[in-house]
């Protein structure tokens, strides 16, 4: 199926770290950010040390303040474009099923016309030698095959060869009668999900217009804040930018860190994929099932890589090479007498694999997003996760941020937190279970990601917004485990 054209924000939450100023909630109310010391004030404050200090520290907790705002609007447009996400994938799955009956019900009339023809000779057959009931008349009455089935099948002297004739051609119609009745249910299906879908991307659509034309507005109040810092600090822009996306890719991985620490505290028995305490709400248990202790997962010997201080600037990303790592280790030569193999790995996995997907990830930075993206020319959140492992030969499941969760559980291929590594696929959500999930990245190590953001600044490698939204799991395509 083809998918819709119309874009839409996958994530305002993860417009660039400068791209920031937002004083303002869609759909989710919070708090005035405090507000700004005015130029009157940042320029008196410039020569007094203390009164400077005070005036950088309230800049700097307006900063956070702002992203805060916009990591929660930005989580409520994800959340709409999830939506649709979903009932975009439940459209293709209802159009999936109607072309596979149909191709079924196509090939079914061709056999049942198969053995209507052989009644029918049969019919002329013994007509001609006299057998019993049958005479040529009810080729002519009958008005199609299955009314030439029906006489014959009345009839009372029938042979054994004649019975299993008819038996076969009323087997074949009995089939194409059954195809045809789930083709009328499946065509239902596929018009109620077209719609749902229709509905979906109008709903996800008109929250992310409203988010982005706040945005707009509040772009304005970040650079200023950012230029008031360059001022008093004796900087430049860049600097300050450069040092903001720094000090919040350190936040961030402090925060996993202490998230990671949490969760492996957390009974095994929580079974919820990361809830707090009560877990989904909304949610049946069968919706979410057990995914604490999902795989025998060794730690991993090396931390995590990456520079904080390095973070690319979200405003005009670049693209970085991805980071060198070792290939696998080569098979150890098979004992004389083999034991039983074990099972097979779900994919065929290598750590460079991992790198080539971050540079693959990485080369897209600055192209556009568009909602249902898979590239070259533009890409949505999950559609870049799909197609960066997809350009290594790994599969990620299908497109959409639930689905590859529940793909990486399937195949006992998620990690602990605690554990996380570059090339890890992170996973946001907004009730704490896997149903819940909203926004996929990749981990590039150091508090960083690499994500296809929003129709604002599209593919960017930024700091962790919001880590303590993100599953207690991550999906590992490739690599050790």
């Amino acid at each position: 199926m083809k998918k819709p054209a119309r874009s839409l924000v996958c994530g305002l939450a993860t417009v660039s770290m400068l791209s920031l100023g937002l004083s303002l909630a869609v759909a989710v109310p919070a708090q005035a950010a405090p507000s700004a010391p005015s130029w009157k004030d940042v320029q008196a404050a410039k020569d007094d040390q203390a009164a400077k200090q005070r005036t950088v520290d309230a800049l700097t907790a307006r900063m956070s303040s702002l992203q805060s705002a916009v990591d929660r609007t930005g989580a409520t447009v994800q959340e709409a474009g999830q939506a649709y996400s979903l009932a975009a994938s439940q459209q293709q799955e209802a159009k999936d099923t109607l072309d596979g009956l149909t191709g079924q019900a196509k090939r079914a009339k061709a056999a049942a016309k198969q053995s209507a023809g052989q009644v029918a000779a049969l019919v002329v057959e013994l007509s001609r030698s006299g057998g019993g009931d049958l005479s040529t008349s009810m080729l002519v009455d009958s008005r199609d095959a299955k009314d030439l089935l029906y006489q014959v099948g009345t009839m009372t002297h029938l042979s054994e060869r004649s019975a299993t004739v008819l038996d076969k051609a009323q087997s074949d119609q009995r089939t194409v009668d059954a195809l045809a009745a789930q083709q009328r249910q499946a065509t239902n299906a596929l018009t109620a999900a077209t719609a749902k879908t229709k509905d979906a991307l109008g709903s996800a659509n008109d929250v992310a217009a409203n988010a982005q034309s706040a945005l707009a507005s509040g772009q304005a109040k970040q650079d200023e804040v950012l230029k008031q810092l360059a001022f008093i600090k004796g900087t430049s822009v860049a600097t300050e930018q450069a040092y903001w996306s720094a000090q919040q890719a350190k936040q961030a991985e402090i925060q996993l860190a202490a998230q990671a620490k949490r969760d492996a505290a957390r009974p095994s028995s929580a079974g919820d994929g990361g809830a707090t305490a009560g877990g989904d709400s909304g949610g049946s248990t069968n919706d979410d099932p057990p995914a604490s202790n999902p795989v025998a997962s060794k730690p991993s010997n090396s931390a995590p890589s990456g520079n904080p201080a390095a973070a690319p600037k979200p405003s005009a990303p670049k693209p970085a090479a991805p980071q060198p790592v070792a290939p696998a280790p080569k098979p150890s030569t098979p004992k004389p007498a083999p034991a039983p193999a074990p099972a097979p790995a779900p994919v065929v996995s290598s750590p460079s694999k991992a790198a080539g997907a971050i540079g693959y990830a990485r080369a897209q930075i600055g192209k556009p997003y568009q909602f249902g993206g898979e590239g070259p020319i533009a890409y949505d959140c999950s559609g870049l996760v799909k197609m960066a492992y997809s350009s290594q030969g790994v599969a990620t499941g299908a497109h959409n941020v639930v689905s590859q969760y529940y793909y990486f559980q399937s195949v006992g291929r998620l990690v602990p937190m605690s554990q996380r590594q570059p090339g890890d696929i992170l996973f946001f959500s907004n009730n704490g279970a896997p149903s819940g999930g909203f926004h996929d990245a990749i981990y590039t190590g150091g508090g960083t990601m690499v994500e296809a953001a929003n129709v604002r600044v599209g593919v960017v490698e930024r700091a962790i917004w919001s880590p303590g939204q993100l599953l207690p799991y991550v999906g590992r395509p490739s690599g050790s485990m």
